[in-house]
């Protein structure tokens, strides 16, 4: 069974893509960089049947971890509640634990993450050294 529009729209989320068609891929005129979105679709149609309960369990972790970030900052300002001090760097561990994730599920479905994207923009600057493979355009010298 193939992931249903609505899979597929949620792993184009969370690996940073941007749920547009190509007619709507100009921004004020400027047209978006939207070359390399051949890839992921390619990558999840070619998902093996045996794989697909590992992909959709994966983004299943990454909506978790999404909802927990939006949860986290509405604690914020709290500093102390009662007996309990909330951790200052809940949010920054949660958005680790989002990127670890996220390339989890890029690398079952052999799909880049949207090197475009502002929250992959400096991933190897949030995750430790070693961990994450480089994402971006290749240097040049």
């Amino acid at each position: 069974m193939a992931f249903s529009v609505t899979e597929k729209a949620r792993i184009r989320y969370h690996l940073g893509y941007p749920n547009v068609s190509a007619m709507a891929s100009l921004s004020a005129g400027v047209p978006l960089p939207l070359q390399p979105m051949f890839l992921v679709e390619a990558a999840m149609d070619r998902v093996l049947p045996e794989a697909e309960a590992l992909v959709r369990t994966l983004v299943a972790r990454l909506d978790q971890t999404d909802e927990a970030i939006f949860q986290a900052q509405l604690r914020l300002q709290a500093e102390r509640v009662d007996e309990i001090t909330l951790r200052k760097d809940e949010t920054d561990a949660l958005e680790r634990e989002y990127l670890r994730q996220a390339m989890r599920l890029s690398e079952t479905i052999h799909a880049p993450v949207y090197a475009f994207s502002a929250r992959f923009a400096n991933i190897n600057a949030i995750v430790p050294q070693g961990s994450a493979p480089k994402v971006g355009m290749i240097g040049v010298r």
